[in-house]
């Protein structure tokens, strides 16, 4: 597979991005979602007819730069051809819009966005916000996909809180400046 050098790539951005046969002027789709593996954190296919389920597999991308590249149309399947995609799809199990907890169950907000590596096609980054009304996004945070233990239908559970971490970090540190004077 060809990639570009810039590996990081959002969903928000990956959504609508078009899919192109290799020697063809036209697109012949766009991509409308990203199914992603609860259990390995890998893109395992790229859906590009909801209604119809049909689907494009990592392996099949010759390359991926403004656009996705396939060989020809036949590259375009029905999902319900890859066992481990119609699994997948079967358990419900999502990653945008996702509730985020940690594993002590603190509410950290929904997921807005994430990044894959387009190269290893493996989950990088959640971006995770609190909302309001669907209007305002507060409490923003950026997990790294390293801290995430488990992606389940309902919720995704991550590691402790990095911020509360960092806050207790700081009243340690004021404390300690407080003895010395």
């Amino acid at each position: 597979m060809l990639y570009n050098k810039d590996m990081e790539r959002f969903y928000s951005k990956i959504s609508g991005t078009p899919v192109m046969e290799d020697d063809a002027m036209r697109p012949l789709t766009t991509i409308k979602d990203v199914l992603i593996d609860s259990e390995t954190g890998k893109v395992i296919a790229f859906i590009v007819n909801l209604s119809k389920n049909l689907i494009i597999t990592p392996m099949d991308i010759l390359s991926w730069h403004d656009a996705i590249h396939v060989h020809d149309r036949d590259s375009i399947i029905e999902g319900s051809e890859v066992l481990r995609v119609e699994n997948v799809q079967k358990s419900g199990t999502r990653v945008i819009h996702n509730r985020v907890e940690t594993k002590d169950g603190k509410y950290l907000g929904k997921v807005v966005d994430f990044s894959i590596d387009s190269h290893s096609m493996d989950l990088k980054k959640l971006y995770v916000a609190k909302g309001f009304l669907g209007l305002f996004r507060y409490e923003s945070r950026i997990i790294p996909a390293k801290n995430i233990i488990e992606i389940l239908p309902e919720k995704i559970v991550v590691k402790e809180d990095l911020a509360v971490i960092k806050q207790e970090e700081k009243e340690k540190i004021v404390m300690e400046d407080l003895a010395a004077t």
